[in-house]
């Protein structure tokens, strides 16, 4: 039970924030766009680099366009149940989900390598900066939480140490095989 939140959960709930609304509104944007999202340069780019790649018609292009927004607005929803949780985290008292946190992460990271390699190819910068300032924001939040993690397996571990050291001898331990 923890009566202030981890800086890796605050963290991550800032990156949440941004994330959220941005990649859910780009996401619904698109699923309910007449134009299905191509409108959007950031969408077209990823939508006609796919459909190059694996030579796809007209349809084939809705429906890479379609599943392309719909990935991103399933991991908006994803960063959203990461909030909820960290909200009632912090309401109960008590350490968020990692679980939640690290399939939005990884999702988000995996998708975000979706997007990012159809700009890269384009050559625009716009969308480079775009790409590379939401990978920042990623990649911090995973270093942090990593961080964390890691200095917490560490202080547990010689927490630990030390409690067995303290336990009186008893000589009923079973000899090691």
């Amino acid at each position: 039970m923890r009566s202030s939140p981890r800086l890796g959960s605050v963290n991550a709930a800032l990156v949440a924030l941004y994330f959220a609304p941005v990649w859910g509104g780009d996401g619904l944007r698109a699923l309910t766009s007449p134009f299905h999202g191509f409108e959007d340069p950031v969408h077209a780019v990823a939508a006609a680099y796919f459909r190059a790649l694996f030579d796809f018609g007209l349809v084939g292009l809705v429906h890479v366009s379609n599943a392309l927004a719909g990935l991103k607005f399933v991991i908006a929803i994803g960063f959203l149940a990461y909030l909820i949780d960290f909200a009632r985290a912090l309401v109960v008292g008590r350490d968020t989900n990692r679980e939640t946190l690290d399939a939005a992460l990884v999702l988000a990271a995996i998708t975000l390598g979706l997007w990012t390699w159809p700009a890269l190819n384009s050559g625009d910068a716009a969308l480079i900066r775009l790409h590379a300032t939401q990978f920042l924001l990623l990649s911090s939040a995973m270093i942090v939480l990593l961080v964390e993690r890691h200095m917490e397996e560490m202080g547990g571990g010689r927490a630990n140490r030390s409690a067995s050291a303290r336990l009186p001898h008893t000589g009923t331990e079973a000899a090691p095989v």
